[in-house]
């Protein structure tokens, strides 16, 4: 059960996505590393896709305190995937 201070905890973008699925991956490696993550419109882009672009693309928020935390561990999977890429590319 959550307490009355869990629910005024401010939320703030820590990435946008054109795509559900691009951050649907970023929701999911974030709350592996147990940070709380909401993508506010996820189930409307789940049915309607093509609304992305009207709804500003698929936001994926974070509690403030977690901003710095959650921008780390993003920033560690994307330079991952980038030397994976070039590894790929070298054979």
């Amino acid at each position: 059960m959550s307490n009355s201070s869990d629910s005024n905890r401010e939320w703030v973008v820590i990435a946008t996505s054109t795509w559900l699925h691009e951050a649907m991956f970023l929701k999911s490696v974030l709350e592996s590393a147990e940070i709380e993550v909401m993508i506010p419109n996820e189930y409307t882009l789940g049915v309607q896709p093509l609304y992305s672009n009207l709804l500003g693309g698929a936001q994926v928020l974070v509690h403030a305190e977690d901003k710095a935390r959650a921008e780390e561990l993003l920033r560690s999977v994307e330079s991952q995937s980038d030397s994976a890429a070039g590894d790929d590319q070298a054979q």
